[in-house]
């Protein structure tokens, strides 16, 4: 990526981050995670559409947003339980506002955007990735089941956003790009999230013998080989976008290793 690039990549992430400025949220709440990834990836998709700049970045801070207000709510499945302390049910109900309050952002540029085809696009895929969701969280029976559902789940918002301006069959082997990126921010978290409790769950349903740091990293090592092997096969820009993201889960590796 250029300098140029870079440095509107790290402008929108600052416009993102400021719309999801709320005083008592930030002063309570951990600062919500942005896939910079995800983030690349609109950055090229909209930029290759020709769109004006204001559209493009309203498109990309909404999808995002969008995105955010998904993953607050599933942190709620994380902090539920049965035993839970005064301040742990403050917690929990400060994270479901959050979620609705992220939620309600997006709304609203979308209204402003007067866009009916990308609401009803986007409006769409929350509909089927809170399906996929359900599907994930309480339906998968099998590790190999529940990484092909986080993969279609983790990559619908841009199949929808994307497809208005480019045959998504074109894209269709970036859906390696999107577990990819979403496994190495589970690899590196501190804290079990729903993603590894889930796994763990299975796991330990069919008496498996790896544990969920193994079976993440077999599953990234498989959906790294995939997504090098179909470089070839895609655009070249969304080319350039999946090798950064295979060069920094190999920096990560190594440095995981080196910590380990």
């Amino acid at each position: 990526m250029s300098y140029a690039s870079m440095e509107e990549l790290h402008t929108l992430r600052k416009k993102i981050e400021n719309r999801m400025q709320q005083a008592y949220l930030d002063e309570n709440l951990d600062i919500p995670y942005v896939d910079d990834y995800k983030l690349l990836l609109l950055q090229t998709l909209f930029g290759q559409a020709n769109l004006p700049d204001k559209q493009q970045t309203d498109y990309i801070v909404t999808i995002m947003l969008i995105q955010i207000a998904l993953d607050t709510h599933d942190l709620v499945i994380r902090k539920t339980k049965a035993d839970e302390t005064a301040d742990e049910r403050v917690d929990r109900q400060l994270t479901v506002l959050a979620g609705t309050y992220y939620s309600a952002l997006y709304y609203k540029i979308l209204a402003e955007l007067e866009d009916i085809d990308m609401v009803a696009l986007l409006a769409t895929a929350i509909k089927e990735i809170n399906e996929q969701k359900m599907v994930l969280y309480y339906d998968t029976a099998s590790a190999a089941e529940f990484f092909h559902i986080l993969r279609r789940m983790e990559s619908t918002l841009f199949y929808a956003a994307a497809s208005p301006f480019i045959k998504t069959k074109e894209l269709e082997p970036l859906v390696d790009y999107f577990i990819i990126s979403r496994l190495n921010q589970e690899a590196f978290m501190n804290e079990p999230t729903p993603i590894t409790i889930r796994l763990g769950i299975i796991l330990e349903q069919n008496q498996s013998t790896l544990t969920v740091t193994e079976a993440i990293n077999q599953e990234l090592e498989e959906a790294s080989a995939r997504l090098t092997r179909n470089l070839r096969t895609m655009p070249q820009v969304y080319a350039a976008a999946a090798r950064k993201l295979l060069l920094q889960g190999k920096r990560q590796e190594e440095l995981y290793l080196e910590e380990g």
